[in-house]
């Protein structure tokens, strides 16, 4: 088994990464002291389609350059431990759509409810959208409204049509764009890709220039709307609490559209001596995890006040509809 390079999206930017082809599934490999490897695109891959993770950590460990760590996790709902490796809890926000009414009526805050109903009475209109060129030109110019969003440089700001339309077209054989308008004006979208009873938000975004008419409010309930006519249990929207922090503006937008917070396992598994060491003293974290939440928490305040103030961007609203690509 050789190394071969592919290119990955990381954080919105091309990298060229070591890979290694397994069972017919790219296994990406990232770090220069500790290897570590981990499937490609494990979030999005069909299911039932990968391969068993004991015997792929068989062959990645008798390859002739075989990485120290291997990383799998286990797919919701399918949460308790059943592999015998060290692993580590991680999370999701995940909303029950069995039910439009019930998610509606039951699930989701009193507020949301009320900018849902505001939202089509503002004119905001959800439909499912082909994957063509109009559709990539709308989405280009929800990507090109502001360099900063969320208090930092915008991934995907000043991409080209192109790099635009690649990006968003993969997994379309899975894929719903579920998108919001005003008039002929695409003011924002979710693309989710379902497997099975679960479905996936790969990208959700708004233009801020209509923050006011709630339209991501409207696009997850149109979502929510797909799954259950889709068969779809659960409803995906990345992390619910991301590293140390336990409260900020966008657990609580999640928590109040019906999303709960899913834990799960993620494996690491060494496959070699160095790898054994890595996983014992838990190297695999990296360096951040040893800053404490306070400071993480000052940190981005203050990163935020640097981009608003160098970009001018200080009129995005606070309550910014959010993002996890």
């Amino acid at each position: 088994m050789d190394y071969s390079t592919q290119v990955i999206s990381v954080k919105g930017k091309q990298l060229a990464v070591p890979v290694l082809k397994v069972s017919d599934v790219a296994v990406v490999v990232t770090g220069k002291i500790l290897k570590i490897a981990r499937i490609h695109d494990e979030a999005w891959l069909d299911s039932r389609t990968l391969p068993d993770p004991l015997e792929m950590s068989d062959k990645l460990k008798s390859s002739m350059n075989p990485p120290d760590i291997f990383t799998f996790a286990q797919r919701i709902p399918d949460v308790t431990p059943r592999y015998p490796y060290h692993f580590e809890w991680e999370n999701v926000a995940a909303a029950s759509t069995e039910s439009h009414r019930s998610w509606f009526e039951t699930q989701v805050d009193r507020s949301v409810r009320k900018h849902i109903r505001k939202s089509q009475r503002e004119g905001i209109v959800t439909k499912i959208a082909p994957f063509d060129d109009r559709l990539v030109e709308g989405i280009s110019s929800i990507y090109n409204e502001f360099k900063v969003r969320q208090g930092k440089p915008f991934w995907h700001y000043g991409k080209s049509f192109d790099e635009v339309k690649r990006e968003n077209g993969t997994y379309l054989d899975r894929s719903v764009f579920v998108c919001a308008y005003v008039g002929e004006e695409l003011v924002g979208f979710i693309k989710v890709v379902i497997d099975g009873e679960v479905a996936t938000m790969m990208q959700i975004l708004s233009k801020l220039a209509h923050f006011s008419k709630r339209p991501t409010n409207a696009l997850i309930s149109k979502t929510v709307e797909v799954c259950e006519s889709s068969h779809a249990k659960y409803l995906l929207y990345g992390e619910y609490a991301y590293g140390k922090k336990d409260e900020s503006s966008l657990i609580d937008f999640k928590a109040k559209n019906g999303f709960r917070k899913i834990e799960f396992p993620r494996y690491y598994v060494p496959l070699t001596a160095k790898g054994r060491l890595g996983v014992t003293l838990g190297l695999y974290k990296g360096w951040t995890h040893l800053i404490p939440g306070r400071v993480t928490k000052t940190l981005i305040h203050l990163r935020s006040n640097y981009y608003a103030w160098r970009e001018g961007n200080s009129k995005e609203p606070k309550k910014s509809e959010r993002t996890d690509n």
